[in-house]
């Protein structure tokens, strides 16, 4: 009884773990009212998010050093930089090809590549804690939507500027947004305290309304 109580929970926080990055990349895909983009690339680039999560934990290893610097510069430069920019190396691939030939395109994959990479996070946050149903808890309602929009400003971003005609990606316009926010949301969950807590939120709130905005714009693929 022991063994199967044991099998059934790790089987339970395997499903809370992996079900918001999928709910959420399931959602943006259905939003998609032009022309969806075919499911298998979908799938690649959600895949493949997650598959940048290990060049940047190695990365993170030496960024750590950065700490010296204060958390806030630390948190925007050795976490959220490096993470952003190990999404975009992996978002670039599906922004380039052919199947992109909407704003709304860069959603998708953007918010794809994004929730790949939060999903794999996820699971080794979740099991390697000591309240593991807690932290999946906190974190299916706010790091991985945050991941997520992350995403959809990365992604929305680099698909107007390759439909706009740029000849070379801008970089910083790409991630300034992405980066910054992130960094900030580490930072005010790092204070380890209620009002961080509320900041956190906050932010992931205002950023999800904004999206709201990039969403309708991108349908019209503005730019």
């Amino acid at each position: 009884m022991g063994r199967d109580f044991l099998e059934n929970k790790v089987e339970l926080l395997f499903i809370v773990s992996v079900a918001p990055g999928l709910a959420l990349v399931w959602w943006y895909y259905h939003k998609d009212r032009l022309e969806p983009e075919p499911l298998g690339m979908v799938v690649r680039s959600f895949v493949f998010g997650a598959l940048f999560v290990f060049p940047a934990a190695l990365l993170e290893i030496f960024t750590s050093y950065l700490v010296v610097l204060g958390p806030l510069v630390y948190q925007i430069m050795g976490v959220a930089l490096v993470e952003e920019y190990m999404k975009w190396l992996a978002l670039k691939r599906f922004i380039d090809h052919k199947a992109c030939d909407e704003c709304y395109d860069g959603i998708v994959y953007g918010t794809s590549v994004a929730l790949g990479f939060a999903t794999l996070e996820n699971l080794f946050y979740v099991f390697g804690a000591l309240n593991p149903f807690l932290v999946a808890g906190w974190r299916a309602f706010l790091s991985v939507p945050l991941h997520g929009l992350c995403g959809l400003f990365m992604g929305y971003e680099a698909a107007r500027q390759k439909l706009g005609g740029a000849v070379t990606y801008s970089l910083f316009r790409i991630l300034f947004l992405p980066v910054l926010v992130h960094g900030l949301f580490n930072y005010f969950l790092f204070l380890s305290s209620g009002i961080g807590v509320l900041m956190a939120v906050a932010l992931v709130v205002v950023f999800w309304l904004k999206s709201m905005s990039v969403i309708k714009r991108s349908w019209s693929c503005k730019v």
